[in-house]
């Protein structure tokens, strides 16, 4: 078996009480069946207290306004207090934050946006993510009809992918029209079953010439009467995405709303303006978000050959977040004083890891929503590469 994570991996460590945004609050834990047979077995206070606070029919801690019920005031697990420590917990709180994506041979580990303290580690991480690569031999598995050819296909694709958008010598625009088109051509491929063909598609977006095309097509589509309408059209579309999912908090939808108001409230932004946000939202920022949501979800595609809507979802995420900071950003006082100029932001690093985990939690945590968000991706008509490219 083969183990692959993003070099900061191993460089987070859960900050307990302190944690700004408690994972034991806000959602509903479900128990696996081997931590559900322990905890039947737990004697004295602590077994009569997990007696009493498990939810034995839907396997799942019992919440008390929207927290567990072995979630103390401090802030801190009472079952990892009173039972020994981690080895205590389900698999639920033994794993999270950490993300594992199964394919036949490999396991892909990643951490979730969710968590603040991953969030910070992710989105602070200044150098290009690396992946380092485990392996333990005495561990195999054979999947019944994996398409390992396939796999082949998108994992050389994602390098590639990774290449590009880690290519800093050019604006991240730039990069993510590039990501955008490679994923639509190889669908193509995948769609007329001509894998064969991938390889030769890898190569010719290897090359230079691939970076002065692109740009002159933007630079042609922004030029065009109807790029700022469809512009607009595009931000409405992309956030009318999250109105089709289920809701996991109460506050999110109202969130959404004010963020949603605040933005086409706002004037078109003007160079200046633009100028002041990047410093809010760097091209750093959308890149390591942009890595995170390609190395968890591309490679999936492999389960149901829409690699097309990874990429996508991977895009509408990046920009989803990138104008919820921006509502954020816009409701601050003096964005556009010398101060705002001279510090780089209207509100502070917390506030955007807040939004990041705020938007994680809603959207990456329902499989319901996620795989909603992707069918409604495949629209090529609302989300069409120009629709995309105008909205980046």
């Amino acid at each position: 078996m083969q183990y692959t994570a993003p070099h900061y991996y191993k460089e987070f460590h859960c900050i307990g009480g302190e944690c700004p945004d408690t994972c034991c609050a806000g959602w509903q834990i479900q128990i696996d069946q081997f931590s559900l047979k322990k905890y039947k077995k737990v004697k004295g206070v602590l077994g009569n207290r997990l007696k009493n606070e498990i939810n034995w029919k839907e396997s799942c801690f019992r919440q008390y306004n929207g927290r567990c019920a072995f979630l103390n005031d401090d802030n801190l697990c009472d079952l990892y207090l009173e039972g020994g420590g981690a080895r205590a917990f389900c698999r639920t709180c033994r794993t999270y934050p950490r993300h594992i994506e199964e394919f036949e041979g490999l396991r892909e580990i990643s951490l979730s946006l969710s968590c603040p303290a991953a969030a910070e580690l992710i989105l602070g991480c200044r150098e290009p993510v690396r992946f380092i690569h485990d392996e333990n031999p005495d561990r195999e598995e054979v999947y019944d009809e994996f398409d390992f050819f396939l796999f082949t296909k998108l994992m050389d694709a994602r390098e590639l992918i990774f290449r590009i958008l880690q290519n800093r010598s050019h604006s991240i625009r730039l990069r993510v029209s590039i990501i955008l088109a490679l994923a639509h051509d190889l669908q193509e491929r995948i769609d007329k079953n001509a894998l064969y063909d991938v390889d030769t598609l890898l190569e010719r977006y290897s090359t230079e010439n691939v970076w002065s095309w692109f740009e002159n097509r933007l630079l042609q589509l922004k030029q065009t009467d109807s790029w700022n309408n469809k512009r607009k059209k595009t931000f409405r579309s992309l956030f009318s995405l999250l109105d089709h999912q289920e809701e996991l908090r109460e506050d999110w939808k109202p969130y959404l709303n004010n963020a949603r108001k605040k933005l086409e409230n706002a004037p078109f932004p003007a160079e200046k303006t633009e100028r002041y946000f990047h410093n809010v939202f760097p091209d750093t920022v959308a890149e390591q978000l942009l890595v995170y949501f390609v190395f968890t979800y591309f490679c999936g595609a492999v389960y149901n050959g829409n690699a097309y809507s990874k990429i996508k979802f991977s895009v509408a995420g990046m920009i989803l977040i990138r104008e919820l900071i921006r509502a954020e950003w816009l409701a601050s006082e003096n964005i556009l004083d010398a101060a705002s100029e001279k510090n780089g932001c209207g509100i502070n690093s917390s506030a955007v890891i807040k939004t990041v985990c705020r938007y994680a939690r809603e959207v990456e945590h329902s499989d319901y929503n996620k795989t909603t968000m992707e069918r409604l991706l495949s629209d090529n008509i609302l989300f069409g590469l120009e629709e995309l490219f105008s909205a980046l």
